[in-house]
């Protein structure tokens, strides 16, 4: 499946990951690479069960070549838009891209359509691409609990 989207006629291709147990979802990330001259980067938004019968979401951008991990609440990301329209754009289509494969309601994450036709094993959907590995160190600032042995 190709996964992408498109802001001031640039394709950004996205990866993404998501985690279901008979159709409820527990976590949902989509991530793209974000090229720049100083190296590439990546920008992310997720969503999911954060325990207590509540879920909780957000955004991260990872800076591997300069070791940046920052998490992006909803407050944090609606001031991006003064700073960096673009980067705020971009996780802007990021979650309306997440909400395409889920869906909320009474605190319970469905799939959608969309959703219930991605390819899974064992309750996991996970795209091509998406690397896991480079989560390790921002899923430590978010609640959701992520699950990627298969």
């Amino acid at each position: 499946m190709n996964l992408s989207i498109e802001i001031n006629n640039t394709e950004f291709l996205l990866d993404g990951y998501i985690s279901s147990d008979n159709d409820v979802v527990n976590a949902a990330i989509f991530i793209t690479v974000v090229p720049d001259i100083n190296g590439d980067f990546y920008l992310g938004a997720y969503y999911g069960y954060a325990g207590g019968g509540e879920n909780d979401g957000g955004f991260f951008i990872i800076d591997s070549e300069n070791s940046i991990h920052k998490h992006l609440n909803f407050d944090e990301f609606d001031e991006l838009h003064e700073s960096n329209e673009l980067h705020h754009s971009i996780l802007e289509h990021l979650m309306k891209k997440l909400w395409e494969f889920v869906d909320e309601e009474d605190n319970t994450m469905k799939l959608t359509d969309c959703g219930l036709c991605l390819e899974k094993k064992d309750g996991i959907w996970i795209s091509d691409n998406f690397d896991g590995d480079m989560l390790a160190d921002i899923s430590d600032l978010w609640t959701i609990s992520l699950q990627f042995s298969i």
